[in-house]
Parts: structure tokens; C-alpha cells; sequence
């Protein structure tokens, strides 16, 4: 089994300990060694059944004392690409994506992605580094979902959309064919853009 630390003792890191427990239920797979997290780190102990094992900062050490990959589950994408970048010499990003996502065999996904279920890709499409797409996403074929994006509850992308960095679209939104997000757009819950 693969150790893994999960970045952000928050309710995503709940949801990563989830996915991460239906993939162990399939074929064991990572061994959860615990969360960092810069707040509660301080007060120290737990976090749903696992320990608050150091500060985000802590990466580096507990990489050279053991082989370990981790994963950000922290929803803001500009927080993870701070993340990323402040640790440079570390290259061990686990990609997580839940078993009843469908992806197409077309479509790659970078590393230290985050997928959850129900999640569905469709062909020709490019999932980059640091992505995350929440329950019932929907990507249609031809896409580039570019790094740090955030996808949300029920979001439909049509095809040929081109999403920039650190985008972050709230649940439920549409965003229709052959579109163009600029880099850190925020598009609210509900919206459709034509």
C-alpha cells in the first residue's frame, strides 16, 4: 500500500478520507498516515480518525524520513497553487479519483487531481495538474480544464470549452459549448454562460 498524507484537515479532507476508503475497499491501495494542517496542527490530535500529524510546512521532513505521497484538499485553487509552489522539491502528488467516475481512456488526468464520484469526462478532453471536479460533474469531449480549477456539485461543461487557471465554478452551473473562461473566474452557483 501507498502512504499517503492529505493536505487540509477540513470538510473536503472528510471527503478525500471517503473516496479514499472506497478505493481501499476495492483493491487496498493507500494507507492514510494523516492530515497537515496549518490551524489544527496548533490544538494537535485528531481529525476523523486520523492525526494531525504536522503543518502543511512539514511535507518536506516527513517525505525524507518515509515515502509518502500526498493530495490538497483544500476547494480554493489559488490556496492549492500556493501549496504546490511552496514546496517545489516535492513531486510525489497522488492523483485520487473515486471508482464510479467515468473517464474517457482519451482523456488524461494530471497529478494531484481529485476526482469524486459520479464524475463523468468525456473523450479528448485534458484534465491538468491540482484539478478538483465534486459529485456529478460533466465534462464534454474536447475540453481543457486547466490547472488548479475547481468544478463543482452538478456542473455541466459542453464541448469544446477551454477553462483557465484557478477557475472556480459553483455548483450547478452550465457553461455552454465552445466557450473560453479568462484564468481565476469565478462563476456563482446556478449560472449558465452561452
Amino acid at each position: 500500500m501507498k502512504n499517503i498524507v492529505i493536505i487540509g484537515a477540513g470538510d473536503l479532507g472528510r471527503e478525500v478520507v471517503w473516496l479514499i476508503e472506497d478505493i481501499n475497499k476495492i483493491k487496498p491501495t493507500y494507507l492514510v498516515l494523516g492530515f497537515l494542517d496549518d490551524y489544527k496542527y496548533k490544538d494537535g490530535g485528531e481529525f476523523y480518525g486520523y492525526k494531525v500529524i504536522g503543518d502543511i510546512g512539514a511535507l518536506e521532513k516527513i517525505a525524507k524520513e518515509t515515502p509518502v505521497s500526498a493530495v490538497i484538499a483544500i476547494q480554493d485553487g489559488d490556496a492549492r497553487r500556493r501549496i504546490v509552489e511552496e514546496h517545489p522539491d516535492f513531486d510525489s502528488w497522488e492523483t485520487i479519483i473515486h471508482p464510479t467516475a467515468v473517464i474517457a481512456s482519451t482523456s488524461p488526468v494530471g497529478k494531484g487531481s481529485v476526482i469524486f464520484p459520479h464524475v463523468t469526462v468525456s473523450v479528448n478532453t485534458k484534465i491538468d495538474d491540482f484539478v478538483l471536479l465534486y459529485i456529478h460533474a460533466v465534462i464534454c469531449n474536447d475540453c481543457n480544464i486547466s490547472k488548479y480549477v475547481s468544478v463543482m456539485f452538478g456542473t455541466m461543461i459542453g464541448e469544446r470549452v477551454d477553462v483557465g487557471k484557478a477557475c472556480n465554478l459553483g455548483a450547478g452551473c452550465i457553461i455552454g459549448p465552445h466557450l473560453k473562461l479568462e484564468d481565476n473566474k469565478n462563476v456563482d452557483f446556478g449560472t449558465t454562460l452561452k
